[in-house]
């Protein structure tokens, strides 16, 4: 009987040794494996050509759980706290960001078809009713160009005119685009132009101008609604519409500055990237 317990005892410890063991080293392994990339670190990584805050919210979408990044606008770099294989990440991604933005001049240029007369006076040797020569020249152009260079992906102004005087023509134009206001009546001359924003997207750039009138006091009025957005080739004339078919009303009357025009009035554009 005893000899049968002590069996059965020293069996029991052969057994059970070597389970404990084995799960005490699995426990160890697992623990391991979940803690991969180690204690935080942290990394400040200076951003040479970009400011730095337009490079912290994609840095942001790859932080793990635990990291943390912010910006020093100082010596303008990405201060990151984190593990050391999201760090490697995060310097890749920075490396790749980290390049001049692209400038890009759009000019606008429209122009009227126009005819002229002038009179010249016959000689003395030709009979007839009129005492004058009547001649008409052919159809001129006459270019009118605006320009601003902005940074692509943002928004710049092009001022068409200034103190340009704010008839009912331009109440009556807001009224048809859903703007009501009472303050425009406080106003008796208004700035109109174009907010301009160029995207360079390899050998092309997406461009889009929305009309604006700006008041005094900041107040402004955007022709949404009126938007042009057009894919135009680098540094080649696309055109955008002509007035009498193809260009919207506000565009045509702030090229015109709101005054009646029975001329047709084309208008171009151009982005140069640089």
């Amino acid at each position: 009987m005893k000899t049968w317990l002590l069996f059965s005892i020293v069996s029991l410890l052969f057994f059970c040794l070597p389970l404990t063991v084995l799960f005490s080293v699995g426990s160890a392994l697992a623990v391991a494996a979940g803690d991969e990339t180690g204690s935080p670190e942290v990394a400040i990584i200076k951003i040479h050509k970009r400011p730095a805050q337009e490079l912290l919210p994609q840095v942001q979408t790859i932080l793990s759980a635990s990291g943390r990044a912010s910006v020093d606008i100082i010596s303008n770099s990405v201060i990151v706290s984190d593990h050391a294989d999201t760090i490697k990440k995060i310097r890749d991604l920075i490396r790749r960001l980290d390049v001049s933005t692209p400038q890009v001049t759009v000019t606008l240029r429209y122009h009227q078809a126009e005819t002229r007369t002038r009179t010249l006076s016959t000689s003395s040797g030709i009979s007839g009713p009129k005492t004058g020569l009547h001649i008409t020249s052919g159809e001129f152009r006459r270019d009118k160009r605006l320009q601003i260079t902005v940074s692509s992906g943002s928004t710049g102004y092009l001022v068409v005119g200034r103190n340009v005087p704010f008839t009912s023509y331009w109440m009556d134009l807001c009224s048809r685009h859903g703007y009501r206001f009472s303050w425009l009546h406080e106003y008796t001359t208004v700035g109109i132009g174009f907010e301009v924003r160029p995207l360079v997207l390899d050998n092309r750039v997406d461009l889009s101008l929305v009309p604006r009138l700006s008041f005094a006091k900041r107040r402004t009025v955007e022709f949404t609604r009126a938007q042009t957005r057009i894919m135009v080739p680098k540094n080649t004339w696309v055109q955008l519409g002509a007035t009498n078919s193809g260009m919207d009303e506000v565009s045509a009357a702030i090229l015109s500055a709101g005054r009646h025009n029975d001329q047709a009035m084309i208008l171009e554009v151009m982005a140069r990237v640089r």
